[in-house]
């Protein structure tokens, strides 16, 4: 009984750890997507590939995974979008990170479906933006005002977050 209990905990820790490595190069390289719409703060498709992450994972391996790209990332590995390192990691990125980090709470939905998904992303990214706004005025400032970058961010966060409940709800199917 001993021996089964550890096996099915071994399992379920290899594939948890095989999760956490294949959504890290997916966050990774999510980060490295670039796409320059004109405004203050980069459009990537990280916080999209997080979010699934987060779907996916439990509480503790969510942890597990942010931790692990934060300390890559402070440790001068090129994983963030615009630099590396402490001094970077702890300028005006520091509330979207902080973000990133606090996201990892939100619980998932109990009814799964689409719009439950979208719900799940959507909070998701608004945890995200709203710190990651907040500090990078309290940081710099900027020549904007705080609710002109949300309203800037908003539509990629609802873009992602469509994408993000369509994704769950494709493999949702193929399970099925």
């Amino acid at each position: 009984m001993q021996t089964q209990i550890n096996n099915q905990n071994l399992k379920q820790i290899r594939k948890h750890s095989l999760l956490v490595g294949a959504f890290l190069l997916l966050l990774i390289l999510g980060a490295k997507v670039d796409l320059d719409l004109g405004g203050v703060v980069s459009f990537t498709l990280q916080t999209l590939f997080l979010g699934l992450a987060y779907y996916y994972l439990p509480v503790r391996w969510r942890f597990a995974l942010i931790l692990t790209y934060l300390g890559l990332g402070i440790a001068g590995v090129p994983v963030f979008n615009g630099g590396t390192g402490w001094k970077y990691f702890s300028s005006w990125p520091l509330g979207f990170f902080v973000g990133f980090v606090l996201a990892a709470f939100i619980l998932l939905p109990r009814v799964i479906g689409f719009i439950s998904a979208f719900g799940y992303f959507l909070g998701m990214h608004l945890v995200i933006v709203l710190l990651g706004v907040l500090w990078m005025f309290y940081y710099g400032g900027s020549g904007s005002s705080p609710m002109e970058v949300i309203l800037e961010l908003l539509p990629g966060a609802i873009i992602k977050s469509l994408v993000g409940a369509g994704v769950v709800l494709g493999i949702g199917r193929v399970i099925r």
